[in-house]
């Protein structure tokens, strides 16, 4: 299969220059078994065995091979669709703000709560998938391969709209007003 073809089938889906997440899953659903034989292969290239009989795998030389390009476009897209699949937990979390956020007490139980996603696994995330225009408004995602960098991914920005709203206020609460003061202190005292 080339490279090209997929990529092409993948964009001739896109609506004004944007994916949806729904398209991006068929994609991925669709050439899930391409990409373990794939990754089979790739990953049995480059092998080294040592003097004392452990093998290792060597970096590959020189630029990417069409099928680590397809095995890196594909992971980008796998991961932006993981990150999908906690929009209608953060439009819960969203729910539930609007519940409390007159209450300190309960806002600092709701960060606290919510710890793990907004400092950790989504701490990235508006910084390394949000777009802006020359006049700094927010327009959709970009996903970025870095061995496909003439690529433009967009999706649309609907497709995370809870998840963006919810990182925006957890991002004043956690960061700017330092809520949880006693663990931000914990974290820049590790790193």
């Amino acid at each position: 299969m080339k490279l090209d073809s997929l990529i092409s089938e993948l964009f001739e889906l896109k609506k004004n220059g944007i994916l949806s997440i729904s398209i991006i899953e068929w994609w991925l659903l669709k050439y899930s078994e391409f990409y373990k034989k794939t990754y089979d292969f790739v990953y049995s290239q480059h092998l080294f065995t040592t003097d004392d009989g452990s093998v290792i795998r060597l970096p590959p030389f020189g630029k990417a091979t069409d099928e680590e390009k397809f095995l890196e476009l594909f992971k980008a897209l796998d991961t932006i669709c993981e990150l999908n699949r906690n929009e209608q937990y953060f439009e819960q979390e969203l729910t539930e703000y609007q519940k409390i956020k007159n209450s300190q007490s309960e806002l600092k139980n709701w960060v606290t709560k919510n710890e793990y996603l907004g400092a950790d696994k989504y701490v990235c995330f508006l910084i390394d998938y949000l777009d802006y225009d020359e006049n700094d408004q927010e327009e959709h995602l970009n996903i970025y391969v870095s061995s496909l960098k003439e690529l433009e991914i967009y999706i649309d920005r609907k497709d995370f709209k809870n998840t963006i709203d919810f990182l925006e206020i957890f991002n004043e609460l956690y960061w700017v007003q330092e809520i949880l003061s006693e663990n931000l202190n914990k974290t820049k005292i590790e790193t």
